[in-house]
Parts: structure tokens; C-alpha cells; sequence
């Protein structure tokens, strides 16, 4: 998958999230998360640009996966209290539980990368170095326009209509 399939993947994972966030009272958490997904949905595909690095290697494995929401996480928790201080909405969290929410998010967000690319025939090595099995669904090329845009137009659809609902509840 390119950069609009995959941000189309996680907003279609994140959807069903962001109700729940928003119907128990924390919408600012939802949107942020929305953000976050969103940005962060080709990440693992930094790769690319890494000479040393294979594509689809080390950064497309679950191992990768835990580390960025790690790296999220724990500066989020060093700086919650300059966080919630710049966005008040936060500051109804600890610093703890924004920077375990952010660091999930985060990991949400590469994993949703990974199911994008066990969709295409050269799939991925999710568990290495634990396992060299490889995963594919072999659905359809990474470079396909129309699996891409579909799957863009999708999340964007799944998080339309979940704002739709939201706003009429």
C-alpha cells in the first residue's frame, strides 16, 4: 500500500474507537487519535529511506511496532504537565494516562500499517527476527491506484459517519 491506502486503513480501525471515545465523554481523545492515525499511518515506510535498512524489514515488524509507541509514550509522560498546560482539554488526564493513550495510538497506528501490507503478494515478516514467516493476503499490488483511493475513501467515509452519528445522538 502508498500513503493514502494506509491512512485509509487506520481511519477504517480507528472508526469504531473514536465512537467509543467520543460516547463516553472523550471526544478531545478521539480526535486526537484521529491525528495521530492519520499522520502516522506510513511511518514504518521510512524505510525507504534508511540505506541501511531493508524495506519491509525491522520497521514493519510488531518489535517496531512497541519501540514508536515507546517513543511516544514516555516523553509524553516527562512533559504531560507542558502537554495539558498548551491543551486544556487535556488536562483532565495524568500525564500517565495521556502518554499510555498516545503510546497505544501510536502502536494502533503502525500495526494498521502492517494489515495494509499483508493485503499485497509481498507481504510482511511481522515477528522476525522470532519467526522469518512471511504474511500475505495477496489481495492486491501495493502500487494499485484504485485499492489505495478505495481504501482512503473508505476510512474517510468510517470517520464521516462516525462523526454523522455522534452529532445526531
Amino acid at each position: 500500500m502508498y500513503r493514502t491506502g494506509h491512512q485509509g486503513i487506520n481511519l477504517l480501525l480507528f472508526a469504531p474507537v473514536l465512537a467509543a471515545l467520543a460516547t463516553t465523554g472523550h471526544t478531545m481523545l478521539g480526535v486526537l487519535g484521529v491525528v495521530i492515525v492519520f499522520l502516522t499511518a506510513s511511518l514504518p515506510d521510512v524505510d525507504t529511506k534508511l540505506p541501511l535498512i531493508a524495506h519491509r524489514g525491522i520497521t514493519h515488524t510488531v518489535w517496531a511496532a512497541i519501540g514508536v509507541g515507546l517513543v511516544v509514550g514516555v516523553p509524553t509522560y516527562l512533559l504531560g504537565g507542558q502537554i495539558t498546560a498548551s491543551i486544556p482539554e487535556l488536562a483532565v488526564y495524568s500525564p500517565l494516562v495521556l502518554a499510555a493513550y498516545l503510546g497505544v495510538v501510536t502502536i494502533v497506528s503502525v500495526l494498521g500499517h502492517l494489515v495494509g501490507d499483508v493485503l499485497t503478494p509481498m507481504g510482511i515478516r511481522p515477528f522476525e527476527p522470532l519467526s522469518s514467516r512471511s504474511y500475505t493476503l495477496n489481495v492486491c499490488p501495493a502500487a494499485s491506484p484504485i485499492a489505495n483511493w478505495t481504501l482512503f475513501g473508505a476510512g474517510i467515509v468510517a470517520i464521516s459517519g462516525t462523526v454523522y452519528v455522534l452529532e445526531s445522538i
